[in-house]
C-alpha cells in the first residue's frame, strides 16, 4: 500500500496488524509509522467521504427548504464560527505535540502530564467563553451583522448563532480525545467516530426538515451530533482502552501547563491568521454584498474545498509521526517522508483541480440545480488556490511536527493581515470571483516562497544536529 508516497505496506492484513514504535530498529519504527499514518489516513478518508456524502444530501435540501437567505445566513454564521475554532488558543496543538514527544521518549508520564494539564486548561477556556458570550450576545443586532433582512431570518439570526457557539464551546474540553489519539498516531480511532457522527447528524438534520424546525434546530442538529460522539469516544478511551493517560487531578502539572501554554499560544496566533485568510470570505461577502451572494460563493468554493480536505486526510497523520520521528533521532525518515508527500499531494491536486475546472458549471447544476452559476474565472481561481493548499498542508505538518510554530506565525500572520485586507478591496472593486486569486497571490509572497527556501536549510541542521548529538532547539524553534 502506498498512501501519498510512503513506502509499501505489504497486504492489507499488515495494514491491521499492531506494530510498536520502541523497536530498537528505525526500519521497524520507520514501518509502524507508515502503518499508522495510512491506517489513519484510510479512516479519516471513510470519514470523509462520508461528510462529504451527507454534505451532498444536506446542501439541495436545506437549500431548497431555508431559501437563498437563511442558507446564506447559515453559511456565514459557520464562516463566523470557523473563525472561532481557535478558541481553545491553541492547547490542543499544544498538548498533540508534547504527547507525540513524550511518546517518541517512552515516557507515559509525561504523557499523562500532559493530557490532565491541558484537559484543566481547555475546562477552563470553555467556561470563561460561555461566560463571556452572554453579554455579548445580549448587546449585539445579529441580523444587522449577518446583513438579513427577511422577518424569519432577522428573528433566527441571533438564535442559531448562541446554538452553534454553545456546541462550540463545549467541544473545547471534549476534543482533547482526538488530540491525544493523534499524538499517539492512533487517528483512526477518532475518524471512526467522526464517520458515525456524520450519520447521526445526517438523520438529525432530515428530521429537522421533516418537522419543519427552524435554523438553530438544523444548526444543533448538524453540530450536536459529532459533540456527542466525541465524548462517547472519551469515555471507551480513557475509560477503557488508555485508563492510564486519563485526565486526574494529581498528575496537573504547573510545568506542564506553562509548556503547553507557550507552544498552544503560538498556535494560536497561526490558527488566527489562518482562520483570518480562509474563513473570512463568506461573511466579507455577506457584509459588502448580501447574504444571497455568498451563496454563488460558498457552493462551488465547497466543492474544491474537498480536494484539500480528502488529501489532508492523508497528510494530517503525519504531524504527530514527524514529532516522534524527530523525537527519536530518525531525521532521514523525516526527509524522506516530506517530499514523497508533498510531490504526491500536489500531483493528485492538479488532476482534482483540472476536473473541476473543466466541469464545474456541469457539477454545480447537477448538484443545486439552476440557483447558482459559478464564472470560469471563479472556478479557476479555486483550482489554483488548491494546488498551493495543499502543498502548504504538506509542509505544515512537518513544520508542526518539528515545533517550529515561530516561523509560521511571522510569515503567516504577515499573509493573514495582507490576505484580510485585499479581499475586503476585491469584493467591493472586482467580484467575488477575485478572492481566490487574491488568496493565492497574498499566500505566494508571504508564505510560500519563504518556506521554499527555510524547509531545506531546516533539514539540514536537523541532520547536522543529530550527527552531532546536539539537543539545541533549531534556528526557527
Amino acid at each position: 500500500m502506498n498512501v501519498l508516497g510512503l513506502p509499501a505496506l505489504g497486504s492489507v492484513r499488515n495494514l491491521f496488524r499492531q506494530g510498536s514504535l520502541h523497536s530498537s530498529r528505525s526500519e521497524a519504527r520507520a514501518h509502524e509509522r507508515h502503518r499508522r499514518a495510512a491506517l489513519s489516513g484510510i479512516t479519516a478518508a471513510a470519514a470523509r467521504i462520508v461528510r462529504v456524502g451527507t454534505s451532498l444530501v444536506t446542501v439541495p435540501i436545506t437549500l431548497s427548504y431555508l431559501g437563498t437567505e437563511r442558507f446564506g445566513l447559515w453559511m456565514a454564521i459557520s464562516s463566523v464560527l470557523a473563525i472561532m475554532s481557535f478558541a481553545d488558543f491553541g492547547i490542543g496543538n499544544g498538548v498533540m505535540n508534547l504527547t507525540a514527544t513524550a511518546h517518541g521518549k517512552n515516557d507515559t508520564q509525561g504523557m499523562r502530564q500532559a493530557v490532565s494539564s491541558g484537559f484543566a486548561a481547555l475546562m477552563a477556556i470553555s467556561a470563561f467563553l460561555i461566560a463571556g458570550f452572554f453579554p455579548v450576545y445580549r448587546r449585539v443586532d445579529w441580523a444587522g451583522l449577518f446583513n438579513v433582512h427577511s422577518p424569519i431570518a432577522r428573528a433566527e439570526a441571533g438564535p442559531a448563532l448562541l446554538t452553534f457557539a454553545l456546541v462550540l464551546a463545549l467541544n473545547i474540553p471534549v476534543d482533547l480525545v482526538q488530540r491525544t489519539q493523534m499524538g499517539l498516531q492512533q487517528g483512526f480511532r477518532s475518524n471512526l467516530w467522526q464517520l458515525t457522527s456524520s450519520i447521526a447528524g445526517l438523520i438529525g438534520v432530515l428530521a429537522v426538515v421533516h418537522w419543519r424546525g427552524g435554523l438553530p434546530a438544523l444548526l444543533l442538529a448538524y453540530a450536536g451530533a459529532p459533540l456527542l460522539f466525541t465524548v462517547l469516544n472519551g469515555a471507551v478511551f480513557f475509560g477503557w482502552s488508555r485508563r492510564d493517560l486519563r485526565p486526574a487531578l494529581r498528575f496537573i502539572s504547573w510545568e506542564k501547563i506553562r509548556k503547553i501554554g507557550n507552544l498552544g499560544f503560538l498556535f494560536f496566533v497561526l490558527q488566527l491568521a489562518c482562520a483570518l485568510a480562509f474563513s473570512s470570505d463568506n461573511f466579507i461577502i455577506a457584509r459588502v454584498l448580501g447574504p444571497e451572494a455568498v451563496t454563488q460563493y460558498a457552493i462551488p468554493q465547497r466543492m474544491f474545498m474537498m480536494i484539500s480536505l480528502m488529501l489532508s486526510m492523508f497528510t494530517a497523520p503525519l504531524w504527530p509521526a514527524y514529532a516522534e520521528a524527530i523525537s527519536r533521532g530518525d531525521i532521514e525518515w523525516v526527509r524522506k517522508t516530506l517530499f514523497r508527500s508533498l510531490k504526491l499531494a500536489v500531483a493528485i491536486a492538479a488532476a482534482a483541480a483540472l476536473v473541476l475546472v473543466c466541469g464545474g458549471q456541469k457539477i454545480v447544476h447537477l448538484w443545486v440545480g439552476n440557483k447558482v452559476h459559478p464564472s470560469l474565472l471563479l472556478l479557476a481561481g479555486f483550482g489554483v488556490w488548491a494546488l498551493l493548499d495543499v502543498a502548504g498542508n504538506a509542509v505544515a505538518m512537518f513544520l508542526n511536527g518539528a515545533s517550529i510554530i515561530r516561523f509560521q506565525v511571522i510569515f503567516g500572520g504577515t499573509f493573514g493581515a495582507v490576505c484580510l485586507l485585499s479581499k475586503f478591496l476585491a469584493v467591493r472593486y472586482v467580484g467575488t470571483s477575485a478572492l481566490p486569486w487574491t488568496t493565492t497571490l497574498t499566500y505566494t509572497v508571504c508564505v510560500a516562497i519563504p518556506t521554499t527556501i527555510a524547509v531545506p536549510r531546516l533539514l539540514v541542521q536537523m541532520r547536522e544536529r543529530r550527527a552531532m548529538s546536539a539537543e539545541s532547539p533549531g534556528i526557527f524553534g
